[in-house]
């Protein structure tokens, strides 16, 4: 149930790119936190150069730098996770980002938000979530 927005810089990217870091990240959720592949919700949006502000080398180590090509990675999902499916799930999505579309993994910032589940509804004025986690309880 992540939702995914995606923060990047307008121009950057072409559109076949920005479908790689699309599913790079799916792939990743899969992976790390056994998501069903049918659960795909995610949002682009293109920023004009000058309106993201950051420190270069804010927490980096040896001495790197983030560049004006920064991409914003923002995943809402439930809780539960543990510390080390969300550390893997990051680098899995840095690593991909930098192999596959030669970002470097200074410039992928990733935040993680947990909302409970009876927070989310997926159309139809119903709270889904809800309702699937009763039945896995019976």
């Amino acid at each position: 149930m992540p939702f995914i927005h995606v923060c990047h810089p307008k121009s950057q990217w072409e559109e076949k790119e920005l479908q790689k870091v699309s599913e790079e990240i799916h792939k990743s959720l899969i992976t790390h936190f056994n998501i069903p592949a049918e659960d795909y919700f995610q949002l682009f949006s293109p920023y004009a150069l000058g309106q993201f502000y950051y420190h270069s080398n804010y927490l980096l180590e040896h001495e790197a730098k983030r560049t004006a090509r920064m991409i914003l990675v923002s995943i809402t999902c439930a809780p539960g996770r543990t510390a080390k499916q969300k550390t893997s799930l990051y680098q899995a999505i840095a690593d991909a980002f930098n192999e596959h579309l030669n970002i470097p993994i200074e410039n992928i910032f990733i935040i993680l938000n947990e909302t409970h589940r009876e927070n989310w509804s997926f159309g139809q004025g119903k709270a889904q979530m809800i309702s699937i986690k009763e039945e896995k309880e019976k």
